[in-house]
């Protein structure tokens, strides 16, 4: 599975020239249409907060400014569409409207803010960005070739979305081998065609270049995320995320606060795998925990976690990492406590605790 974006980061570092990207999410390209596509860029791909990070240094690589990059980096994850449909099925209509809004708005502040802070990097990028090669392959080939990663990216996730009967349908199975095939038979063809040998020895080494910096890591990062969870009561964590009420069953803000502020830091940190945020906020509502705390989890857990952190340090330091954690969860623990306090149960359909 994080194969595919890794190879998806290196064609774009490979064969995106760079007024491409910046056109668009660059630093001198429009507010109103530079965070909002970055926004809404990740849509379409079934990422989580390790295998986005390729993604983020594809583009920040080919000259995307530092704020549109962390809007990406941010939303990416908990934007995609399929993750917004089960949210729908799971929570119901006004939970998942209410995730799609958190997602867009927080994101935007985030890169706002880092732009803010950190607008000397951003000029420094751009220098390196309008000093590499421009590729002369032309648009149709590059376009397809990412188009086929970005299938292949989708096919290999696909069973992660998909319910147990799903699995079992022999159609699907067959449908799913189908795609994969014509997705792999169509990069064979553009790569055999369209590309010289020079240019998929630049793709391949971008993409080794990649895995180098980030496979270690990742693989340090979440062993100790595993031996962490071995350790970690669900129970102890139900009674930190649980928001006391008084006698008329109305809980204060110091209560909605304090609850959804831990569930922040801990799905900040919380690595969790494409949609198993969903199962897990599932199975709290089960054991009666608020909307709040449920809320931020549906919010940072798709897109930040410490391997994620451990693996932005390899593009930037340690100063800009501890910026972006400090940023979203504020922003994270305003927006759900505010909406706790004025919603509240209402905006979950949902009835899981019997």
């Amino acid at each position: 599975m994080i194969l595919p974006a890794f190879a998806i980061a290196g064609a774009i570092i490979a064969f995106v020239p760079s007024w491409q990207v910046t056109k668009y999410l660059g630093k001198k390209s429009k507010r109103y249409i530079s965070y909002p596509a970055a926004a809404v860029s990740g849509a379409i791909l079934p990422a989580c907060s390790c295998n986005i990070i390729p993604l983020f240094a594809g583009i920040l690589e080919r000259g995307a400014g530092l704020g549109p990059a962390f809007t990406f980096l941010y939303a990416g994850p908990a934007i995609n569409i399929i993750s917004l449909i089960l949210t729908f099925k799971v929570f119901g209509p006004l939970l998942g409207i209410w995730r799609i809004i958190g997602v867009l708005l927080i994101s935007i502040f985030v890169g706002r803010l880092m732009e803010f802070l950190f607008s000397k990097s951003e000029e420094k990028n751009a220098a390196v960005a309008s000093i590499n090669p421009q590729p002369v392959q032309s648009n149709n080939s590059r376009l397809l070739m990412l188009f086929s990663l970005l299938l292949i990216l989708l096919i290999s996730g696909s069973s992660l979305t998909i319910s147990s009967a799903a699995i079992d349908n022999v159609g699907w199975l067959y449908a799913k081998i189908f795609a994969f095939f014509i997705s792999a038979g169509l990069l064979l063809l553009l790569i055999i065609t369209k590309f010289s040998k020079l240019e998929m020895l630049d793709w391949l080494t971008q993409t080794v270049k990649l895995l180098k910096q980030i496979i270690p890591l990742f693989l340090v990062s979440i062993l100790i995320i595993g031996f962490i969870t071995q350790y970690i009561d669900l129970g102890w964590m139900k009674n930190l995320f649980l928001v006391a009420k008084d006698s008329l069953g109305k809980a204060s803000f110091l209560a909605t606060f304090k609850a959804t502020f831990f569930a922040g830091i801990f799905s900040e940190l919380m690595y969790f795998p494409i949609l198993s945020e969903i199962a897990f906020v599932k199975a709290f509502f089960k054991l009666g925990i608020d909307m709040g705390p449920g809320m931020i989890i549906l919010l940072a857990g798709p897109g930040t976690s410490l391997p994620g952190f451990i693996l932005l340090s390899k593009f930037l330091s340690w100063k800009k990492v501890a910026a972006f954690f400090a940023i979203s969860l504020t922003l994270e623990v305003i927006f759900v406590t505010v909406l706790a306090m004025l919603g509240g149960k209402a905006l979950c359909s949902c009835n899981f605790a019997q």
